[in-house]
């Protein structure tokens, strides 16, 4: 084989492993950055942290003023929105309502739980809540705040956008987690050592008091422990020779 070809092959395996460790590292990076959504108002990081707002549901609906525009939103549940001067936000129930402050208070925008998607920032640092109704977008920032009261916020001018921008500020947007046990894993290996405690120990102790036995006659089983180093190294040698055998044969 020439050195051309063998620096070929090379070449090949480097770059496969290379493609290959980009991948698993994108893979890995993207998996943990993720909040799967349990509930409307819960998600879960797989590092054992979530987030809950689910104490928000019997709350009532907050609101806010800016730009000359209102908002009402209630999270985690639909309701019937009743508005100023007893105006209905729509004729079903709503998460959120957006409309114009003016006289007749017209209503521009809703969303509800359905089309709401509970999730990470783009940044990671902190959730939001994504509405999509229609083609109009509605981001809200959840900021973590030890004050007790919850304070929603208009946080952008709604004006000809196509993406709506608030902020719910609460106790209840900061992390928390989650109890940690022993996982199955911890189980298996804390289950395999009695196992193999309770074996050798109560072997021990049985053949020393019945048969009397000992220095190493007194381990269970002593003629197949003291065989298990020669049947490994023999099922080695087996599997790289047939290996070599099949790899001849291919040639």
């Amino acid at each position: 084989m020439s050195t051309k070809t063998k620096l070929g092959k090379m070449w090949r395996s480097n770059a496969t492993f290379i493609v290959l460790s980009l991948f698993l590292i994108f893979f890995c990076d993207t998996t943990s950055s993720e909040c799967v959504q349990e509930a409307p108002c819960t998600c879960s990081l797989p590092d054992g942290y979530y987030y809950n707002l689910t104490a928000l549901a019997n709350a009532k609906s907050f609101s806010d003023k800016k730009f000359n525009y209102i908002v009402y939103f209630h999270p985690c549940a639909n309701v019937n929105m009743t508005i100023e001067n007893n105006v209905n936000c729509s004729t079903g129930n709503v998460s959120l309502c957006l409309l114009q402050d003016s006289v007749n208070k017209t209503v521009l925008i809703t969303g509800t739980i359905e089309e709401t998607k509970m999730k990470l920032s783009d940044t990671g640092k902190f959730p939001i809540f994504e509405i999509h109704h229609n083609n109009i977008k509605m981001i809200i920032n959840i900021l973590c705040f030890t004050d007790e009261k919850t304070n929603f916020i208009l946080d952008s001018d709604p004006t000809n956008v196509k993406t709506y921008y608030f902020k719910l500020i609460s106790k209840y947007g900061c992390s928390l987690q989650r109890e940690i046990g022993l996982s199955t894993g911890s189980l298996l290996v804390i289950l395999f050592f009695v196992s193999v405690g309770v074996y050798f120990i109560g072997g021990i102790i049985v053949l020393k008091a019945l048969r009397g036995a000992t220095g190493w006659e007194m381990v269970p089983n002593h003629d197949f422990w003291c065989k298990l180093p020669s049947l490994v190294r023999d099922g080695v040698v087996f599997t790289f020779n047939c290996c070599r055998a099949d790899s001849y044969e291919r040639i």
